[in-house]
C-alpha cells in the first residue's frame, strides 16, 4: 500500500469527491432556480470543490464559498480558473471559515448548505449556530436552503458496518482506476451514523495499490425538527420539500430541503 501524508490524503479526497459527484446535476438545477428567484449574490457554506458554486458564478451570480477544508478550496479555485474564461475572476471567491462562527459585512440573496454537510453539527446548539450564520448573512428578502438526508427504517437497517461497494471509475485527471466503498453504522439510541468512505486506486500502468479513507459522524435530524430549528433561529417563513423538484416532504421522502425566509 502507498503511504500518504496528510496533505496528499486531503488532496486525494478532494479529487475523489469530484469523481464521486461527476454525474450528479439534479441539485444544481434547484440552486440555480433559487438564485434566480433571489437575484443573488450567493453564499455557499460547505462549498467543497465548487461543484455547485462554479455553475452559479458562470450563470452570472457573485458567489462566496466557505469551507474548513483547504484542499477542497484549492480545488474549487482551480476549477473556477479553468472554467471562467473571460469572466471576472472575482465573481467567485472562497474563504476558509467555520460555518458556526462565520460573519461578514456582505449580505446575500441566497445562502445554501447542500448534500449532508448540516448533519456534521453534533447537537441543536451547533445546528442553531449554523442557521443563525445563514440568517445573519441574508438581506431582508433573502432565502436560506439546507439539504439533509432523511433515510427510512429499511435504509437505516442496512447500516450495520457491512462493507458496500459503490462504484469503479477511471480518474480522468490521472488515468487511475478508482474504487469507492463505504461502511456505515447507525446508532438508533444516539440517532447518529458513522460513515467511512474508502477509496482505492490502481495506477494506469500498474503498480502499488493506494488507499485513502475518511470517516464522518453524522447526526441525523428529522424534517420536522429542522423546520422547528429554523423558526427558532429567527426565520419567519419555512417550507420543507421532499426532493429537488420542490414536492412537499412526506412519508417516503428520503431527503428534506429546507427553504427558509426572513419575512
Amino acid at each position: 500500500m502507498e503511504a500518504l501524508g496528510a496533505e496528499d490524503a486531503a488532496a486525494r479526497l478532494a479529487r475523489y469527491y469530484d469523481l464521486d459527484f461527476h454525474d450528479v446535476a439534479y441539485d444544481a438545477e434547484l440552486y440555480q432556480q433559487l438564485a434566480q428567484a433571489s437575484g443573488g449574490p450567493v453564499l455557499e457554506m460547505g462549498v467543497g470543490t465548487g461543484r455547485l458554486a462554479t455553475p452559479l458564478a458562470l450563470a452570472g451570480y457573485e458567489v462566496l464559498g466557505i469551507d474548513r477544508d483547504a484542499a477542497m478550496l484549492a480545488r474549487a479555485e482551480a476549477r473556477w480558473a479553468a472554467e471562467r474564461g473571460g469572466l471576472d475572476g472575482d465573481r467567485f471567491q472562497v474563504a476558509q471559515a467555520d460555518f458556526q462562527t462565520f460573519r461578514g459585512d456582505r449580505r446575500f440573496g441566497l445562502a445554501l448548505l447542500a448534500v449532508n454537510t448540516f448533519l456534521l453539527a453534533e447537537d441543536d446548539e451547533a445546528r442553531l449556530r449554523i442557521l443563525e450564520t445563514m440568517r445573519a448573512a441574508l438581506r431582508p428578502t433573502g432565502v436560506a436552503a439546507v439539504e439533509v438526508g432523511t433515510p427510512g427504517p429499511d435504509e437505516l437497517a442496512r447500516y450495520d458496518r457491512r462493507l458496500q461497494h459503490e462504484w469503479l471509475r477511471h480518474d480522468p485527471q490521472t488515468g487511475e482506476l478508482v474504487s469507492k466503498s463505504i461502511s456505515a453504522n447507525y446508532d438508533a439510541e444516539d440517532e447518529t451514523m458513522e460513515l467511512t468512505q474508502i477509496y482505492e486506486w490502481t495506477p494506469r500502468h500498474g503498480g502499488t495499490l493506494g488507499r485513502v479513507t475518511h470517516t464522518d459522524l453524522l447526526h441525523l435530524v428529522s424534517a420536522e425538527h429542522l423546520g422547528e430549528l429554523a423558526l427558532e433561529a429567527g426565520f419567519g417563513e419555512v417550507h420543507l420539500w421532499g426532493d429537488h423538484l420542490l414536492m412537499p416532504h412526506g412519508a417516503g421522502s428520503h431527503r428534506v430541503i429546507l427553504e427558509a425566509r426572513l419575512v
